[in-house]
């Protein structure tokens, strides 16, 4: 009796070990997949969402929505129009956020 007890408590911990070291997200996922947009009409930008590397995306996207058609699609966050898009984006967050002190 001891022992089925025993190996009931171990088969238990072995379970719970497994289970806290699992992966609660796939690493890899990003909204972008594909080739990003190397430019885009300003005035055709209906919206712009910014989203910084995260433990689900190694890596920063800059999503543009267009007015036409509402269509999303991604911009390189690494030529100058995406860093500039960015960067405005990132000080328009800045100011709508209070400073905590």
């Amino acid at each position: 009796m001891i022992k089925k007890v025993f190996l009931a408590t171990l088969l238990l911990l072995l379970c719970a070990a497994t289970i806290q070291g699992m992966p609660t997200s796939r690493k890899g996922y990003c909204l972008c997949r594909g080739k990003d947009i190397a430019s885009v009409q300003i005035h055709r930008i209906l919206q712009v969402e910014y989203h910084r590397p995260s433990a689900s995306c190694d890596r920063e996207e800059l999503i543009v929505t267009f007015k036409d058609n509402r269509t999303k699609r991604c911009l390189n966050v690494n030529l100058e129009q995406g860093r500039r898009i960015k960067e405005a984006v990132m000080k328009k967050k800045k100011q709508r956020s209070p400073d905590r002190e």
